[in-house]
Protein backbone atom coordinates (compact mmCIF):
# COMPACT_ATOMS: atom_id res chain seq x y z
CA UNK A 1 0.00 0.00 0.00
CA UNK A 2 2.77 2.24 0.81
CA UNK A 3 4.40 1.64 -2.75
CA UNK A 4 1.37 2.41 -4.38
CA UNK A 5 0.66 5.95 -2.42
CA UNK A 6 4.29 6.92 -2.70
CA UNK A 7 4.02 5.93 -6.80
CA UNK A 8 0.90 8.05 -6.44
CA UNK A 9 2.26 11.16 -5.09
CA UNK A 10 5.13 10.56 -7.87
CA UNK A 11 3.09 10.83 -10.42
CA UNK A 12 0.90 14.18 -8.94
CA UNK A 13 4.29 15.84 -8.78
CA UNK A 14 5.62 15.08 -12.06
CA UNK A 15 1.86 16.37 -13.30
CA UNK A 16 2.12 19.16 -11.33
CA UNK A 17 5.27 20.24 -12.87
CA UNK A 18 5.07 19.42 -16.52
CA UNK A 19 2.32 22.02 -16.92
CA UNK A 20 2.88 23.88 -20.27
CA UNK A 21 1.03 26.40 -21.56
CA UNK A 22 1.26 30.91 -22.23
CA UNK A 23 -0.71 31.92 -19.28
CA UNK A 24 0.62 31.48 -15.36
CA UNK A 25 -1.40 33.21 -12.47
CA UNK A 26 1.41 33.85 -10.04
CA UNK A 27 0.92 35.45 -6.48
CA UNK A 28 -2.50 37.15 -8.08
CA UNK A 29 -0.90 38.55 -11.30
CA UNK A 30 -1.50 37.19 -14.29
CA UNK A 31 1.98 36.45 -16.85
CA UNK A 32 1.44 35.94 -20.53
CA UNK A 33 4.28 34.81 -22.46
CA UNK A 34 4.52 34.71 -26.18
CA UNK A 35 5.15 31.50 -26.65
CA UNK A 36 4.84 27.78 -24.97
CA UNK A 37 6.72 26.98 -22.16
CA UNK A 38 6.65 24.17 -19.33
CA UNK A 39 6.90 25.07 -16.02
CA UNK A 40 9.51 22.94 -14.58
CA UNK A 41 10.02 24.00 -11.07
CA UNK A 42 8.90 26.71 -7.96
CA UNK A 43 10.91 27.72 -4.82
CA UNK A 44 8.00 28.33 -1.99
CA UNK A 45 10.51 30.46 -0.12
CA UNK A 46 11.65 33.11 -2.66
CA UNK A 47 8.10 32.78 -5.14
CA UNK A 48 10.29 32.17 -8.36
CA UNK A 49 8.92 30.07 -10.72
CA UNK A 50 11.27 28.14 -12.97
CA UNK A 51 10.03 27.41 -16.81
CA UNK A 52 11.80 26.54 -19.97
CA UNK A 53 10.60 27.11 -23.61
CA UNK A 54 10.83 24.78 -26.45
CA UNK A 55 13.86 26.48 -27.67
CA UNK A 56 15.27 25.63 -24.92
CA UNK A 57 15.58 29.02 -23.04
CA UNK A 58 15.59 29.02 -19.00
CA UNK A 59 12.73 31.68 -17.73
CA UNK A 60 12.23 32.71 -14.15
CA UNK A 61 9.71 34.93 -12.89
CA UNK A 62 8.55 36.00 -9.50
CA UNK A 63 5.82 38.25 -7.81
CA UNK A 64 6.75 38.67 -4.35
CA UNK A 65 4.64 40.77 -1.80
CA UNK A 66 6.77 44.43 -1.16
CA UNK A 67 5.92 44.38 2.33
CA UNK A 68 7.30 41.26 2.99
CA UNK A 69 10.74 42.33 1.50
CA UNK A 70 13.67 42.89 3.88
CA UNK A 71 14.21 46.32 2.61
CA UNK A 72 10.59 47.03 2.59
CA UNK A 73 9.41 50.72 3.91
CA UNK A 74 6.06 52.10 4.16
CA UNK A 75 7.13 55.90 3.36
CA UNK A 76 9.01 54.41 0.01
CA UNK A 77 7.04 55.39 -3.48
CA UNK A 78 6.67 53.06 -6.13
CA UNK A 79 9.90 54.34 -8.00
CA UNK A 80 11.84 53.84 -4.41
CA UNK A 81 10.64 50.21 -4.01
CA UNK A 82 11.31 49.10 -7.38
CA UNK A 83 15.20 51.34 -7.00
CA UNK A 84 15.22 49.46 -3.46
CA UNK A 85 14.44 45.61 -5.02
CA UNK A 86 17.10 46.09 -7.83
CA UNK A 87 19.98 47.72 -5.26
CA UNK A 88 18.90 44.67 -3.06
CA UNK A 89 19.67 41.76 -5.96
CA UNK A 90 22.32 43.37 -7.75
CA UNK A 91 24.23 43.88 -5.20
CA UNK A 92 23.78 40.65 -3.80
CA UNK A 93 25.10 39.42 -7.14
CA UNK A 94 27.96 41.67 -6.67
CA UNK A 95 29.17 40.84 -3.68
CA UNK A 96 28.72 37.07 -3.96
CA UNK A 97 31.72 34.78 -4.26
CA UNK A 98 30.18 32.66 -7.53
CA UNK A 99 32.35 35.31 -9.48
CA UNK A 100 29.21 37.03 -11.35
CA UNK A 101 29.95 40.16 -13.22
CA UNK A 102 26.65 42.63 -13.05
CA UNK A 103 25.92 45.49 -15.08
CA UNK A 104 22.57 47.51 -15.50
CA UNK A 105 21.08 47.65 -19.22
CA UNK A 106 18.61 50.12 -18.78
CA UNK A 107 16.38 51.96 -15.88
CA UNK A 108 12.91 53.70 -16.94
CA UNK A 109 11.49 54.37 -13.84
CA UNK A 110 8.64 55.79 -15.80
CA UNK A 111 7.77 52.51 -16.95
CA UNK A 112 8.27 50.91 -13.73
CA UNK A 113 10.84 48.90 -15.05
CA UNK A 114 14.86 48.13 -15.04
CA UNK A 115 16.44 45.90 -17.26
CA UNK A 116 19.93 44.52 -16.31
CA UNK A 117 22.17 42.07 -16.51
CA UNK A 118 24.63 39.31 -14.71
CA UNK A 119 27.03 36.93 -16.40
CA UNK A 120 28.82 34.12 -14.93
CA UNK A 121 30.32 31.31 -16.31
CA UNK A 122 27.85 29.79 -17.45
CA UNK A 123 26.24 32.19 -19.49
CA UNK A 124 24.27 35.43 -19.49
CA UNK A 125 20.69 36.42 -17.30
CA UNK A 126 18.71 39.25 -18.53
CA UNK A 127 16.71 40.59 -15.84
CA UNK A 128 13.86 42.78 -16.00
CA UNK A 129 12.17 44.32 -12.72
CA UNK A 130 9.40 45.80 -12.58
CA UNK A 131 6.53 46.64 -10.25
CA UNK A 132 2.55 46.37 -10.39
CA UNK A 133 0.85 47.86 -7.14
CA UNK A 134 2.20 46.05 -4.47
CA UNK A 135 3.89 43.57 -6.19
CA UNK A 136 7.62 43.29 -7.26
CA UNK A 137 7.90 41.19 -10.53
CA UNK A 138 11.04 40.00 -11.64
CA UNK A 139 11.25 38.20 -15.02
CA UNK A 140 14.52 36.66 -16.41
CA UNK A 141 15.73 34.62 -19.42
CA UNK A 142 18.98 32.91 -20.05
CA UNK A 143 19.45 31.01 -23.46
CA UNK A 144 22.94 31.15 -25.05
CA UNK A 145 21.50 30.65 -28.59
CA UNK A 146 19.62 34.57 -27.80
CA UNK A 147 21.33 37.45 -28.72
CA UNK A 148 21.00 40.22 -25.71
CA UNK A 149 18.53 42.14 -27.68
CA UNK A 150 16.24 38.86 -28.03
CA UNK A 151 16.33 38.89 -24.44
CA UNK A 152 15.53 41.80 -23.63
CA UNK A 153 12.76 41.58 -26.59
CA UNK A 154 11.66 39.05 -24.45
CA UNK A 155 11.64 39.81 -20.78
CA UNK A 156 9.66 43.69 -21.84
CA UNK A 157 7.10 41.46 -23.98
CA UNK A 158 6.16 39.58 -20.76
CA UNK A 159 6.14 42.51 -18.78
CA UNK A 160 4.26 44.72 -20.84
CA UNK A 161 1.37 41.98 -20.71
CA UNK A 162 1.72 41.51 -16.77
CA UNK A 163 -1.67 42.12 -15.59
CA UNK A 164 -3.75 41.45 -12.06
CA UNK A 165 -5.40 37.79 -12.10
CA UNK A 166 -8.96 38.78 -11.59
CA UNK A 167 -10.77 35.26 -10.53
Amino acid sequence: MKKIFFSLILIISQFIFAQSGYRFSINEVLIKFPKEVELRDLNKVSGQYFFVSKDKSNIQVSVRNASKMEFYNSVFTKTELLDAFYKWDFDYWKTNSVGAEVKEISKNLEKDQIIWEVTLKEGKTIFLFGILEDKLISISINNADLSDEEKINFVTKVYKQISKYKK
